[in-house]
């Protein structure tokens, strides 16, 4: 099943797409982020009396919106994550990007931000980390 989506961030205009696999592009100014289609399912699954089988794990919803992360910011690779709580309750996930491809990424960081806070409502800030010589 493809579905399509238009997202609007504070410096560009973005699509993302469901698909099977997994790709970035630009495609006239806006950039493009391709997801694959994912199932969660509840804890509790009803499938009947005599099925007595349990959730995998990558039907939770952790994992889901963890391989949701990794789709958005392919080709990138991430190597750190911290979540930032406030004084307020509320939670920032901090992403952190490999600086190697910080030339071809960085001008996305606002798509790549704007994409998840769409699709999982959760508030996320992708950096390179500081590399101290």
């Amino acid at each position: 099943m493809e579905v399509a989506s238009e997202q609007e961030s504070n410096s560009h205009s973005s699509f993302f797409v469901y698909l099977s696999t997994i790709s970035l592009c630009t495609y006239s100014g806006r950039h493009i982020v391709i997801v694959a289609q994912r199932t969660i399912q509840p804890k509790n699954v009803n499938r009947g009396a005599t099925q007595k089988s349990v959730r995998s794990r990558t039907r939770t919803l952790t994992s889901v919106q963890e391989c949701i992360l990794e789709d958005i910011v392919h080709p990138t690779e991430i190597v750190g994550k911290r979540t930032r709580y406030g004084t307020d309750g509320s939670k920032l996930l901090k992403v952190y990007l490999d600086p190697k491809d910080m030339v071809n990424t960085e001008a996305k960081l606002d798509t790549f931000a704007a994409v998840y806070n769409s699709l999982t409502n959760k508030e996320v800030v992708f950096e390179f980390p500081v590399v101290n010589p």
